[in-house]
């Protein structure tokens, strides 16, 4: 049997991606197929290169939270306690630091400097941070986020036991390469970016997520986040051989004012219906790429998002509309 880490190198597949190219076709080709790095020759593909780095203020306070939430299990793995207090003052230090980095807006001269020295911000590089945008506040929501995880793993009656006891674990694990969460399609590597997973030694499985927004009601819950986690089941099932029943996903809701925990779990219907819809969505994804690179699809014949409100949160919009006014939108 062939392993996923047999094909590092294989083409990749994500939820997030075949949501990207349902949503506009144009962001995806600047994401994935402009062959853009910051040191290419072409000015063009540098400014792509330096707009596929930016992060909007929301991404950006979800990211803070999850490595702080991952710093605080990787002390516990190495048997270090550490305090929310602790861990809320070097929050507040990260999102202070990388404020600040970002307003000065260094990252147009040295673009290579974003990720190492601080994040580059959509709404500094577009001069668009809302009126009244103060960081302190962004820094308070943050470190709410982050005490109702403490609250929820205290009041957990299983988490930091299971998390203690498990035989192995993944925190944040690397997205993509060798060893990466994941299964293969055809020759295709269908990437799960799982926030914790812990393998038990009882043989239970249990895949965990932390969402910084509120969580869905009852009548508008998201079927996509239903199939992110079948995704994500179907990693220890397809290559870690472990039977779809103990294996658990839970989704953990930290916004909302409370947090909350919304727990799945994958039947061989729904794995199989799983897969199929991987399969079609590859099929569907690798077809319209190769139209794009044989030139039977030109940029100016791939479509824009569905709502102007889309383009205006674009990374790519000084690229994409550069010729066109807001009357031209669709």
């Amino acid at each position: 049997m062939r392993t996923f880490q047999k094909a590092a190198d294989n083409p990749t597949w994500s939820f997030s991606r075949d949501q990207l190219l349902r949503s506009c076709e144009r962001k995806y080709f600047f994401q994935y197929l402009a062959k853009a790095w910051l040191n290419s020759p072409d000015p063009w593909l540098r400014g792509i290169a330096l707009l596929k780095k930016l992060k909007n203020i929301p991404m950006w306070q979800g990211e803070c939270v999850h490595e702080a939430i991952a710093d605080y299990l990787t002390q516990i793995q190495q048997g270090r306690e550490t305090e929310y207090e602790s861990l809320a003052i070097r929050l507040k230090q990260r999102m202070h630091r990388d404020w600040q980095f970002s307003e000065k807006r260094q990252f147009r001269e040295e673009p290579t400097s974003i990720g190492r020295f601080g994040t580059a911000l959509f709404e500094h590089e577009y001069d668009e941070v809302p009126p009244d945008t103060q960081i302190d506040e962004l820094v308070n929501h943050a470190t709410t986020l982050l005490s109702n995880f403490s609250k929820w793993s205290a009041g957990h009656p299983r988490f930091l036991a299971d998390f203690k006891g498990a035989k192995r674990r993944w925190i944040e694990p690397p997205p993509w390469g060798a060893g990466a969460p994941g299964f293969i399609v055809g020759e295709v590597q269908a990437i799960t970016k799982v926030d914790l997973a812990l393998h038990l030694n009882d043989g239970r499985f249990l895949i965990y997520d932390w969402k910084t927004g509120a969580p869905p009601k009852k009548e508008t819950a998201g079927i996509g986040n239903e199939i992110q986690v079948s995704v994500y089941m179907l990693w220890p099932h397809l290559t870690l051989n472990l039977p779809l029943e103990s294996v658990t996903s839970s989704l953990v809701y930290l916004g909302g004012g409370a947090p909350h925990e919304t727990t799945f779990q994958l039947d061989e219907e729904l794995a199989v219906e799983t897969k199929q819809i991987i399969e079609d969505s590859i099929e569907q994804s690798q077809r319209w790429e190769n139209y794009v690179k044989k030139g039977r699809l030109s940029l100016d014949q791939l479509d824009y998002a569905g709502s102007v409100n889309e383009c205006r949160k674009c990374n790519f919009k000084r690229a994409c509309r550069a010729t066109l006014t807001r009357q031209t939108l669709p």
